[in-house]
């Protein structure tokens, strides 16, 4: 990744730098990397929702604010990201730079000490030492909240009971029906003691958007967090457990007090980022159900009128496309048939040069601009960064530019029906038409 420089600070934390003089702002994210835990999502969330409260120096979201509205209004976004074996809990700072602030001053080393003080002296309570119970239950019930509107959207619903169905062989994914349960007896205590794994063993992964070089960043990050990153570190795994095609499909009914009948489908192709293919699999599945002009907006939704919106997104770190669509009851293995038909136009090659050239030029889009945001820059580069897979953009988009017709079928072949998931309507919900 030829625009990516790396400095090593000390024996846990890597900096990797995004040299650019294109924005007027500097980024920089500070993420704690685990192993990736099925068991541990629930009290990881909740960890970063406690660690925004307050700090020991400014002991309130509020006075945590008024600080970075003094820097500046440097905003300060906390993320929890899953890519591939490995989690990254942490946060993300935003924050301009020097020449643009009233007498020059460098803000960074300010910003960072901001980071450093909610990651390593965290509000805690006077007589316990851990976190305060108070700050705990209430950010429980905020999570449950999340989870209950979930729970109640059907779209999101399905799309998350098709995603557990599919992966249900691998033991990977907590069901959504036992998060509620795991929230109820997740403690104080406990919460603190997957606070303590964090900062005692885990490793740093840095990642900064700006005109610095990558010793600067990591001098500034030996600073700020060098004297608190220690004790052992855990090995941090780049790949996880791969899925099997299946000789038949997995079929999934529920009933829920719904009006309309969501359809949600998973499509095995075992291809992820690391393999050749992944660029023709990508492309596959813009022509198939990603872009608004996809086969399966045009030929099931336009042509057919058998659903209300039909989609698909290409998990490429699983090697795994889900499709989503509601539909009228009645209509559900007409509507499945028909998506299926569409992906089988696509392995026989039929698919015009119109459709071909409009879903690269979508793609290119899409990734010519990721160049315009920090943040984009960062999701593109750490995704691949941990993946193991070296492609910087300008890169990427030569290898969608690069790919023809006979390597959209050839991605196409490899992909076959997993899992088949249906949440029915009991007919007694109303629709807000009605």
């Amino acid at each position: 990744m030829t625009n990516i420089k790396f400095t090593a600070c000390g024996d846990r934390i890597r900096v990797y730098c995004y040299g650019t003089e294109n924005f007027k702002s500097e980024s920089i994210g500070v993420y704690f990397s685990l192993p990736a835990q099925a068991e541990k999502n629930v009290a990881r969330a909740l960890l970063l929702s406690v660690l925004k409260r307050g700090t020991l120096k400014y002991p309130s979201q509020k006075a945590l604010n008024i600080r970075l509205d003094e820097l500046y209004a440097t905003l300060v976004s906390f993320r929890n990201h899953r890519i591939g074996g490995v989690q990254l809990i942490g946060a993300a700072a935003d924050l301009i730079k020097a020449e643009y602030t009233e007498s020059g001053e460098d803000i960074l080393p300010e910003v960072l000490d901001v980071l450093s003080e909610i990651f390593f002296h965290p509000l805690t309570d006077e007589k316990t030492g851990i976190f305060r119970e108070e700050y705990v239950e209430s950010e429980k019930e905020n999570y449950k909240s999340i989870v209950f509107s979930q729970m109640n959207e059907p779209r999101t619903y399905a799309a998350i009971r098709c995603r557990e169905e599919t992966f249900s062989e691998l033991g990977e994914e907590m069901r959504l029906e036992n998060i509620c349960e795991k929230i109820e007896q997740t403690d104080a205590s406990e919460l603190f003691e997957e606070y303590r794994e964090l900062v005692g063993n885990a490793s740093v992964t840095v990642f900064y958007v700006g005109c610095r070089t990558s010793d600067e960043v990591a001098e500034h990050m030996e600073r700020a967090f060098g004297d608190k990153i220690k004790g052992s570190v855990q090995s941090v795994g780049k790949s996880e457990r791969m899925l099997a095609p299946l000789k038949e499909p997995n079929v999934v009914t529920e009933v829920s007090d719904i009006s309309q009948t969501r359809l949600s489908l998973s499509l095995h192709c075992g291809v992820t980022r690391r393999d050749e293919d992944y660029y023709a699999m990508l492309l596959c599945n813009e022509i198939f159900g990603a872009s608004p002009i996809s086969k399966l907006m045009m030929g099931v939704r336009e042509k057919l009128s058998l659903c209300y919106e039909c989609s698909s997104v290409y998990n490429s770190t699983r090697g795994v496309i889900f499709v989503s669509t509601g539909i009228d009851g009645e209509n559900c293995e007409l509507a499945k048939d028909a998506i299926l038909d569409q992906l089988e136009d696509i392995k026989r090659g039929n698919f015009t040069e119109t459709e071909f050239l409009s879903a690269k030029r979508s793609i290119i889009n899409v990734y010519s601009a990721a160049e315009d945001s920090p943040a984009a820059i960062e999701k593109f580069y750490l995704e691949r960064i941990i993946n193991g897979t070296d492609t910087d953009i300008s890169g990427f988009i030569k290898r969608i530019e690069g790919l023809t017709p006979d390597d959209v079928v050839r991605a196409a072949n490899k992909i076959s029906l997993h899992t088949v998931y249906l949440l029915h309507g009991d007919g007694n919900e109303v629709s807000e038409d009605e």
